[in-house]
């Protein structure tokens, strides 16, 4: 069975095509999205662990706010009920530890019976410290219980 050599040449010439498009195609959309990462998206941070909850985990989303602030989507993982520490506290409480500023109660993370918590807020501060301690009242005006879980954040 003998092909036309215009057969073959046009087979090639769509295998050509093909490879090309696979290898090149995506090339302006792939650089495109390299460009844009850095500036448009959210960033996670991982928050290490203390002493006192060695299994705990969680996670900072930050991402720059639509007025400017900073949003913090905090999800914790593994973290005991307060009431089960040693000593016993009754909640955690989420602190913003800026430079040289006094410490800011952020509220009560609450933990589900899956040992989960999450909380949403937002500073206007650009560089700082996400601390989580374990205290006996959530309305305290300064950390004085231990630290379960902590991060530094950094914002251009």
């Amino acid at each position: 069975m003998k092909l036309s050599r215009n057969r073959i040449a046009g087979a090639e010439r769509r295998v050509r095509e093909y490879f090309h498009f696979r290898l090149f195609g995506g090339t302006p959309l792939v650089l495109c999205l390299l460009l844009l990462w850095p500036f448009g998206g959210a960033r996670k941070v991982r928050m290490m662990a203390g002493s006192v909850t060695p299994g705990a985990t969680a996670t900072i989303t930050v991402k720059r706010g639509n007025n400017g602030n900073t949003a913090l989507d905090i999800k914790a993982k593994n973290l005991a009920p307060p009431s089960s520490l040693t000593p016993a506290e009754n909640v955690y409480v989420v602190w913003i530890e800026a430079p040289s500023q006094t410490p800011q109660n952020q509220g009560r993370l609450r933990v589900n019976q899956n040992e989960q918590a999450e909380i949403h807020t937002s500073t206007s501060f650009k560089g700082f410290k996400v601390v989580i301690t374990a205290e006996q009242n959530s309305q305290t005006q300064e950390p004085t219980g231990p630290r379960i879980l902590s991060a530094d954040i950094a914002r251009d």
